[in-house]
């Protein structure tokens, strides 16, 4: 705008001329300063403002050089439009500095327009009588209309801009700026209307108001500089929010409310009496639109707040859904109708393995080439057209893995949950190998064995049953523990898995009894020859841990013959097995019919022996024991006889070993042990008894006590009574028999080994404990005079009786020769040779028979050298 120095009135122009100077340059200077210390916006800003405020710097310095030089300048003039500029740049100044370029609403642009119509149509209203009768020309009217006119549009434009936005962080400043343009707004009105009336109006209130608007600037821009950067502002509070609301609905009626009060005042809307009816009808408009702007407003800010929620309520529940779907262990694929990938997991991208390939949009075949064609599109395409879930297990071959896969239809979206299964697979086929084999050789167990019979008696064909036992393993188990047991078990089981043709099984059932299943075999010798490679196998000595360790087995083996009764059959082996271990360890025996009979008969003879007992069926034959050195017999051996009342008397053999088993033997035992001493009472007072324990009996806690019960009993001196062992009862639990050897000891009897050197101990126990007398078996005594091993092995025991000062017992002569030859060495003689049991009603008959008196028990031999225990 001209700002025009005359030459006249010095004093006051030359003010003037200074103010319209300093001012600009001042305002332009600090807002320079303060865009070198902003950023971003508020930098363009200021610098919007200092452009601006050089614009008004220029044009004034234009209008002093024309003064100076006394040019005549016409209006409107070059500068004029430095002066329209001016106004551009600070309202893009005031847009940059309240931040509005992000946060402008359409209804915000529909108020700003509305309040740049109402300011230039209150200034055609408030200036239209100037307009009419303006002194100047219509384009220096239009150019003198505008300035004021733009300048207020700035000026509403700013306090919209405080209104409108949370400017509370530079609230001032802005006000200070907002104050700048008004002051210049009303400073250019009145410079219009001195203009249209023929003045200028350069000095006065208006060159006051110009230097405070260029002042205000500076002052603003100072501000600036002080204020704080960065600093985060707390969010408004409900009050502060509907005093923003409010002020925002006010705008629009404050537009409308001036247009017509400026209106109604100016005579342009009424004229006389109806000015007031028409500016009262002005201001309730004004109030309505401006509670309906409210109300529009407030519905407005709780729509976008709801709006605003759901919309953050959904993008949490997307960021949840999206990090449940990150952190699944389950690989995702999630598909359109068209099998074009829509979005997919991190888990997806490891399990997939094709990074380069995996994107949003490739299409499923074009990852998995085959899935087309293979059961696993059909999969896809089923849960598709049926709109119901497919699960299904797939092996993944250049990978070679397993995995577990769940495609879900949705209308449409196909989602695919696939995980590696790999791990889960093999744990469940271990599962079912465990289930069905033995965890210790890996052959078969007993519930794939039967399986496996089955599916070969349906199939057809000859089918053969083996029930193998080892022999001796207790003793190998119980002497050397069950890590070597182990050990044997496992080596024997690949030995007889060696032995089979691959079509067969071999199975363990428990311990160590093995079946084995030979399908399609030729004939009978075919099988047999199959069996005597097992046995052959099981008795080729092992090595384990250093020690050579000697097993046999036995078989029994039951032929199908055309039989599908797998339960029969293998009933019919076990039979034959059992045949096989009473007649020859180390042996087989093909099932026969009449075996099941001779099984039945031992049921019943079992059942007949529970009742024994109580029927008084038992009777004890005595064998006498003759002193070698004293020809005098010094004792008697008890042996148990079974009166049946329809077999007659049974040997020993046939059931003895049912005793055993059914555990009989303990309470016959205590029978045994109670008549034997109750008998031997009654003889010289040299004569002993011995009795044989079982090892089920030594077993028994109560032997001890029982024992002692049956000398006190009696009346029996402990020094007669004689108990004999078998090297088999040493084998279980060597601390605890040893105790209860020594404790037997201390009763005063003595303890004798049975049958020495026919078992599996180790010699190791008569270091432990010193027994009383060692009998040797009758095995070794048979093959006397002549077998030379039979002779080795007999000095062998004779030799480490004599070392250990035990007296020593040949058992079973039965002839002269071999009394002669055991006479050189051995203490004590028992045979058929001497006599047969006998009753114990004949024992006084037996002594004069032999013609042999009976004498004290002779003492034991010292001994030459004793080993420690």
């Amino acid at each position: 705008m001209p700002k025009v120095f005359a030459s006249t009135m010095v004093g006051l122009e030359t003010v003037s001329q200074l103010g319209a100077i300093v001012a600009p340059l001042t305002a332009a200077i600090f807002c320079f300063l303060a865009a070198r210390r902003r950023g971003g916006g508020e930098r363009s800003a200021w610098i919007n403002f200092g452009i601006g405020s050089t614009l008004y710097l220029l044009g004034n310095l234009f209008y002093l050089y024309c003064a100076l030089a006394n040019i005549a300048v016409a209006f409107p003039s070059a500068p004029e439009a430095g002066y329209f500029l001016m106004a551009g740049f600070f309202a893009a100044g005031i847009f940059q500095l309240g931040k509005m370029r992000a946060r402008v609403s359409r209804g915000q642009v529909y108020n700003f327009i509305l309040v740049s119509c109402a300011v230039t149509l209150s200034s055609l209203f408030l200036l239209n009588q100037s307009l009419s009768a303006s002194q100047i020309g219509l384009w220096p009217t239009i150019v003198a209309f505008a300035y004021p006119a733009l300048w207020f549009g700035v000026a509403a434009f700013g306090v919209a801009s405080l209104i409108a936005y949370d400017q509370r962080g530079k609230r001032f400043i802005m006000t200070l700026l907002v104050l700048a343009v008004l002051a210049e707004a009303v400073a250019d009105f009145r410079y219009a209307l001195a203009l249209m009336g023929g003045q200028r109006g350069l000095l006065g209130i208006n060159q006051l108001l110009w230097m405070s608007s260029a002042l205000l600037i500076a002052w603003a821009a100072c501000e600036q500089m002080a204020a704080r950067s960065g600093r985060k502002l707390a969010p408004m509070n409900a009050v502060e929010r509907n005093s923003r609301a409010i002020a925002q609905a006010a705008l629009p009626a404050a537009a409308i409310a001036a247009i017509l009060i400026c209106g109604s005042a100016t005579g342009v809307l009424a004229e006389g009496p109806y000015v007031v009816l028409a500016m009262l009808v002005a201001l309730l408009f004004a109030v309505v639109t401006g509670l309906r702007e409210y109300w529009m407003l407030h519905t407005q800010r709780q729509l976008r707040g709801s709006v605003e929620r759901s919309r953050a309520e959904l993008t949490r529940s997307e960021a949840r859904l999206a990090e449940v779907l990150q952190s699944t262990s389950d690989s995702i694929l999630v598909l359109d109708r068209d099998w074009k990938v829509t979005y997919f997991n991190r888990r997806a991208v490891e399990t997939i393995n094709l990074a380069e390939r995996l994107r949003v949009g490739v299409s499923l075949w074009e990852l998995f080439p085959a899935a087309a064609t293979s059961g696993e599109g059909d999969h896809y395409r089923k849960a598709i057209a049926s709109g119901q879930p497919e699960e299904f297990e797939i092996f993944v071959q250049d990978r070679k893995i397993w995995l577990g896969i769940s495609a879900y239809p949705a209308p449409d979206s196909l989602s695919i949950f696939f995980r590696d299964i790999s791990e889960r697979k093999r744990a469940h086929d271990e599962i079912v190998h465990l289930a069905h084999h033995d965890s210790l050789t890996g052959l078969a167990n007993r519930a794939l064995f039967q399986d496996r019979l089955k599916w070969a008696l349906e199939a057809g064909g000859n089918v053969a049953v083996l029930l193998l036992d080892l022999d001796h393993f207790k003793e190998v188990n119980d002497t050397l523990g069950h890590p070597v047991g182990d050990t044997l078990l496992s080596k024997a089981a690949e030995r007889l898995r060696d032995c089979l043709r691959p079509g067969d099984t071999i199975a363990r059932l428990g311990g160590d009894e093995f079946a084995a299943i030979l399908s399609n075999y030729s004939d009978r010798a075919s099988v047999m020859n199959m069996v005597q490679r097992m046995l052959g196998a099981t008795h080729t000595p092992h090595l384990i841990e250093g020690q050579t360790i000697r097993v046999g087995a036995s078989v029994g083996i039951a032929l199908a013959d055309g039989s599908n009764d797998a339960d029969r059959i293998f009933r019919n082996a076990d039979i034959a097995l059992y045949v096989a271990k009473e007649e020859a360890r180390g042996g087989y025996c093909f099932f026969e019919p009449a075996m099941e009979m001779g099984l039945q008969e031992r049921q019943l003879l079992r059942a007949d022996l529970a009742t024994a007992l109580d029927n008084h069926e038992f009777e004890l034959a005595y064998q006498p024991l003759v002193d070698l050195k004293a020809n005098a017999i010094c004792g008697f051996e008890a042996l148990l006889r079974w009166r049946h009342p329809v077999h007659g008397l049974m040997r020993p053999d046939l059931f003895i070993p049912i005793a055993e088993e059914t555990g009989l033997i303990v309470a016959i035992g205590d029978w045994v042990l109670r008549t034997a001493c109750a008998q031997a009472a009654l003889w010289p007072a040299g004569v002993s008894v011995a009795v044989n324990l079982s090892t089920r009996q030594f077993r028994d806690d109560r032997l001890v006590e029982t024992v002692s019960a049956a000398m006190q009993s009696a009346g029996l001196d402990s020094a007669r009574l004689e108990l004999e062992i078998t090297e088999s009862v040493l084998l279980n639990d060597s601390k605890a028999n040893t105790a209860t050897l020594r404790r037997l000891k201390e009763l005063g009897v003595r303890i004798a080994l049975d049958d020495f050197g026919t078992g599996y101990s180790s010699l190791g126990y008569l270091q432990k404990f010193q027994f009383d007398k060692l009998k040797i078996d009758r095995s070794f005594i048979s093959g006397l005079p002549g077998n030379e091993e039979s002779q080795a092995i007999v000095r062998a025991v004779i030799g480490l009786g004599r070392s250990l000062g035990m007296r020593v017992t040949a058992e079973g002569v039965e002839t002269t020769e071999q009394l002669e030859w055991v006479r050189n060495g051995c203490d004590e003689v028992q045979g058929y040779l001497l006599s047969r049991p006998v009753d114990a009603g004949a024992i006084a008959a037996l002594f004069d028979q032999l013609g042999i008196k009976s004498t004290p028990v002779s003492g034991k031999r010292p001994a030459s050298r004793r080993l420690s225990s």
